[in-house]
């Protein structure tokens, strides 16, 4: 019995350690993606701004503007490789956590069954 308790406890500190985990990658996805929208947002605008200039006939303005479009490119695919690995990440420990608690009950329950066998076998016992 003490060696289901002490690794029920142990699990349970195991699950602890991975919900943790998924709450600090969850947290470092949504911090990603909101830097990938910020600069695809920069993207939107340097493009207006090429076709603005390109318009007005200011092709310098238009190249600065397109060079800035393409490093804002870059970085929004950097925060959107990022964000799609740590989201991965983050997909292995809830599936670990869905695991643990599996298993967590399974130990929870085959504890039950043992302590409902000896209490049986102790009312059994003559006195």
């Amino acid at each position: 019995m003490q060696t289901l308790d002490d690794y029920s406890r142990q699990m349970e500190e195991y699950l602890e350690v991975v919900e943790d985990m998924t709450k600090t990658l969850g947290k470092g996805v949504k911090r990603l993606r909101r830097r990938q929208r910020y600069f695809e947002a920069l993207i939107e605008e340097a493009d207006e701004n090429v076709q603005q200039f390109s318009q007005e006939g200011q092709s310098k303005l238009a190249r600065a503007a397109a060079e800035r479009k393409a490093v804002m490119t870059e970085a929004a695919r950097a925060f959107q490789t990022e964000a799609d690995i740590q989201n991965a990440r983050l997909l292995e420990f809830m599936d670990a956590k869905l695991q643990l608690e599996a298993r967590l009950t399974e130990v929870n329950l085959e504890r039950a069954r043992l302590e409902a066998r000896l209490a049986r076998e102790a009312q059994l016992q003559p006195v």
